[in-house]
């Protein structure tokens, strides 16, 4: 099974040798989702119509930056055009996590534990939408299955990174773009090392 501090030093690995361009991306990706509010300013004639588009934009880029921390972890060329190259799943995307924030909740109200389990359990849907295009009930199905002796890790994991983002905003702008593109790689590198150890895994997911 993956080890978390191999996950969080991989990460770091990769943005040391594509510091500029993972930065880049991440500075991109926040402004693509800050745009609409920019743009249309803060009238109560265009707050509403700012708040769904920014919200569909946060989406979109955060679909692209799955694949790009795919693509990287791969060794496969990225650039800044794949922030937007899963723009067609931004709607099973939505619903996705819809479900997901519903399942989460539920836990959480019952007990914090099973709210932990649940989060992890069925925390690797959005690799396995962008990565085989699957929809929201089937990529949740198939986290649940492929995350079983994994979700200890994924929790330690999630903690691991909520730390490391909270360092980064004590940093302030820079720190806390910084700490995003770790995650983001790292995230990558957890969901292909679970997959490595799930060897029917590939089989579920065609």
């Amino acid at each position: 099974m993956f080890s978390v501090r191999e996950a969080f030093r991989t990460g770091w690995r990769y943005l040391n040798e594509n510091a500029g361009f993972l930065v880049g991306v991440h500075v991109v990706a926040i402004f693509v989702q800050l745009a609409p509010q920019i743009l249309l300013g803060d009238s109560p004639e265009t707050r509403g119509f700012g708040a769904i588009a920014g919200t569909l934009l946060s989406f979109v880029v955060a679909l692209g930056l799955f694949r790009i921390g795919l693509g990287i972890v791969d060794g496969e060329s990225v650039g800044y055009s794949d922030l937007f190259s899963c723009a067609h799943l931004v709607f099973k995307y939505l619903i996705a996590s819809i479900l997901y924030a519903v399942i989460v909740i539920t836990g959480l109200l019952l007990l914090l534990v099973p709210g932990a389990i649940w989060s992890a359990q069925f925390s690797q849907w959005p690799y396995l939408m962008v990565e085989h295009e699957m929809g929201p009930i089937e990529a949740l199905k198939e986290s649940s299955r492929i995350t079983r002796g994994a979700k200890g890790r994924l929790i330690l994991f999630f903690i691991g990174a909520i730390i490391l983002m909270l360092l980064g905003f004590l940093a302030i702008i820079v720190g806390a773009v910084v700490a995003y593109a770790v995650i983001t790689v790292a995230g990558a590198y957890v969901y292909r090392q679970i997959l490595a150890n799930q060897p029917d895994a590939g089989e579920g997911a065609a």
